[in-house]
């Protein structure tokens, strides 16, 4: 008896020492963050709010662009068994692609003209995160029960009608799952996009992923860390603000039970 109660006060005894001494590494690691902060200067933190802004801009835009093309694309496979049986092998093969690989080639054509960065920067988050979208998309439009086809068919619910009251509260759950994986796809993506060396030069337009490499290249950790902690700012308030509601309204108004 003594025995156990000897072993457990042992593993009682572990486990503070283990909490204290992460308790101690997390503090450690925190004091060492803020003496990191406080060096940046003021109108470097104007840098980052401003780079902030316009790398939310260029994740919005290769989202709506991908959302334009994939909403109708996807509802047309998901809603033919036939165009889907063919079309999805394909869509498959073309999305297993790496964005990256791609990009090289973007830039030899894009680099070149006005924005060329800022375009290619775009189209690189499009090429890696609009597949999502898609996917979600067929999905959603396979999960659309045949009844409610057929009742459609029957009312003669067409076009737009159709869309509004059948398609699009479907999808809409299906849809915005994508989106958001979408979105945090194309922050990633950024980091890839803003700041890259091609052809013996290296090219940058103003963004965050464009200031977390350069950066991370110079060994600027102060400001590093600064712009890293503002993407994860901008993304946790866009989530909280944008995308939960819209997943709360899909859960609550979108569904088909």
């Amino acid at each position: 008896m003594k025995t156990k109660n000897t072993k457990a006060e042992s593993q009682r005894i572990v486990g503070l020492v283990l909490v204290v001494l992460l308790a101690a590494g997390c503090l450690t690691a925190a004091l060492a963050a803020v003496r990191l902060l406080a060096q940046v200067a003021p109108g470097e933190w104007g840098i980052i709010l401003i780079s902030a802004l316009a790398t939310l801009g260029r994740t919005t835009v290769a989202l709506l662009i991908g959302v334009a093309w994939t909403v109708p694309l996807g509802v047309a496979i998901g809603l033919n068994p036939r165009l889907a049986q063919r079309a999805q092998p394909l869509v498959q093969t073309v999305a297993s692609i790496p964005a990256t690989a791609i990009f090289p080639a973007l830039l030899l054509v894009l680099l070149g003209l006005p924005g060329g960065l800022n375009i290619a920067a775009v189209a690189l988050m499009l090429l890696g995160t609009q597949w999502y979208v898609l996917f979600n998309v067929i999905a959603g439009a396979m999960a659309i029960p045949s009844e409610l086809r057929e009742a459609a068919a029957i009312y003669k619910v067409r076009g737009w009608q159709r869309w509004r009251t059948l398609i699009l509260p479907a999808i809409f759950p299906f849809l915005v799952t994508g989106m958001i994986t979408a979105t945090g796809g194309a922050w990633n993506a950024s980091i890839v996009s803003e700041y890259v060396s091609f052809n013996g030069q290296t090219h940058s337009t103003v963004g965050l992923g464009a200031l977390i490499a350069s950066s991370a290249n110079s060994g600027n950790f102060a400001v590093l860390l600064a712009a890293t902690l503002a993407m994860a700012a901008v993304v946790v308030t866009v989530n909280r603000l944008v995308w939960r509601r819209l997943y709360g309204l899909a859960e609550r108004r979108f569904h088909l039970d």
